[in-house]
């Protein structure tokens, strides 16, 4: 058969129609839009080429590849229940929201962490690598807690590009990213089916809290989904999943990402946060941190900081931006003074800060007493004594070692702790709850006090009311009826 491009006579216009013709009612020879036959086996395969992906890359498959490193896996893990062979880990999701590691998820998940000792959590990413994770501060009513990722030094992650839930369209297309089941980065993808819905359930610390202004989506939403990501078909956050509506199918809900960015700056980084408090807040002016108020009374306003300083550095960290001072703030120990670097009217100022913890302002103001944490660490005696106290008359032959104990430093005379007969140098030991059993009988159950955090929650549980209260001065147990004050709004 002659080369047709070697013809020297030329083509008839009516050729090339019958060369389509032909081509069309042959079935064996391929056009060239069509992916190359390589035989696999006993099968032809179909290779895909640029042009065959280029038109399976859907608007949903560019959102997922944009975000596929932001969204991660929450592993929360007991080792004393793995060792005695009982379900030991429980499986959640989080977003990525800066590159230093700060992890939003929801608060139903990170519960464990918070409520209990022996609990630690791990942070996985869809390459496989992990990284320890801590709780920085959380917001019950809100389901949502911030944690921070334990990175390497030089380590940074890739954060999600945040959007925003005030234009939304009821219609328009959602997707929705987790870890349901422990299958991490599952995809799931449907339309915005309703916003501002408000929905009742029973969280893991027993009360039943009702979530309002939510997001409805028929984007399949499961177990171990919590805390992970709802897209824009754009690829950006506009929610943080949290809730399946029980016995209906194709009804999730997540938390419009507006609101979160509101209590993840207010509450989370803010005043809602346990870390460091020095009594003054600050703002980004012209690429530097300027005080914009100083709390009368507070740490900065005793150490001399004054309104319209310029913030550098803290303990010679310096700080860029509003979040890396919100992290120093979270992560620093508070037991030391803070180091502060000012400048003001063009002057390098250093002036030292002793910092409290919003956890310490709240026992203050409900108990009327100045306390300390002390772990193992600090004083492993102290804490091994204070163990054997707690667990004396148990009839256990082996029991876990308290974390850290809490030692009284000043009281209030005139205050609950005061009127109560407490002292400095009294170590707090345990308060006495009420819970109900499967039955619902009412009995008393004898909590040990570990962290300054837990002592401010359960005081804030009983505001206005009285709390049992065990105390160990000098080697013996005393116990009495701690009646607090009610929280200031």
């Amino acid at each position: 058969m002659r080369d047709l491009t070697a013809m020297q006579t030329p083509l008839t216009p009516s050729f090339p129609l019958l060369l389509s013709v032909a081509a069309a009612l042959a079935p064996g020879l391929p056009s060239q839009q069509d992916p190359p036959l390589k035989a696999r086996g006993a099968l032809r395969v179909a290779e895909a080429g640029e042009h065959d992906r280029a038109e399976r890359m859907t608007p949903v498959v560019r959102a997922v590849q944009k975000v596929a490193d932001s969204v991660v896996s929450v592993y929360i893990q007991n080792a004393q229940l793995a060792r005695r062979g009982q379900p030991a880990e429980e499986q959640g999701s989080g977003v990525v929201l800066d590159e230093n590691g700060f992890v939003i998820t929801n608060w139903h998940v990170a519960f464990p962490l918070l409520a209990f000792n022996g609990f630690t959590a791990q942070v996985k990413f869809r390459d496989g690598s992990a990284y320890a994770a801590k709780v920085l501060s959380s917001s019950p009513e809100n389901d949502l807690a911030l944690l921070q990722l334990e990175l390497p030094p030089d380590t940074r992650v890739k954060p999600i590009e945040i959007g925003t839930s005030e234009d939304l369209m009821i219609g328009e297309t959602v997707i929705a990213i987790g870890n349901p089941q422990g299958h991490a980065n599952t995809v799931t993808s449907g339309v915005l089916s309703a916003t501002g819905r408000s929905i009742k359930v029973r969280a893991p610390d027993n009360q039943v809290r009702e979530y309002t202004g939510l997001l409805q989506t028929d984007a399949a939403i499961n177990q171990g989904n919590s805390g992970g990501a709802l897209l824009n078909i754009q690829g950006r956050l506009i929610g943080i999943n949290n809730a399946m509506a029980m016995g209906a199918e194709n009804i999730g809900f997540a938390i419009p990402i507006d609101k979160v960015r509101e209590v993840f700056e207010q509450q989370l980084i803010g005043s809602g946060g346990d870390g460091a408090w020095l009594g003054l807040e600050v703002d980004e002016v012209e690429g530097a941190l300027q005080v914009r108020e100083v709390t009368s009374g507070g740490p900065a306003d005793l150490a001399g900081v004054r309104r319209g300083d310029v913030l550098t550095a803290i303990n010679e960290t310096a700080l860029r931006n509003k979040l890396d001072y919100a992290r120093l703030l979270l992560t620093s120990p508070t037991n030391r003074p803070f180091a502060l670097q000012l400048r003001r009217d063009g002057r390098a100022l250093e002036r030292s800060a002793q910092a409290r913890t919003r956890s310490q302002l709240t026992i203050d103001a409900l108990a009327g007493m100045t306390v300390e944490e002390i772990d193992r660490a600090a004083d492993r005696e102290l804490v091994e004594a204070m163990t054997r106290q707690f667990y004396a008359g148990s009839r256990m032959r082996e029991f876990p070692l308290l974390s850290a104990v809490i030692r009284v430093t000043a009281i209030e005379q005139d205050g609950p702790a005061g009127s109560l007969g407490l002292a400095a140098g009294d170590v707090l030991l345990a308060t006495t709850v009420l819970e109900r059993d499967l039955f619902g009988r009412v009995r008393e159950r004898e909590l040990p006090i570990e962290s300054l955090r837990g002592l401010a929650a359960d005081l804030q549980a009983f505001a206005g009311r009285s709390v049992r209260i065990v105390i160990v001065r000098n080697g013996v147990k005393h116990d009495g009826q701690l009646d607090l004050r009610r929280l200031r709004r």
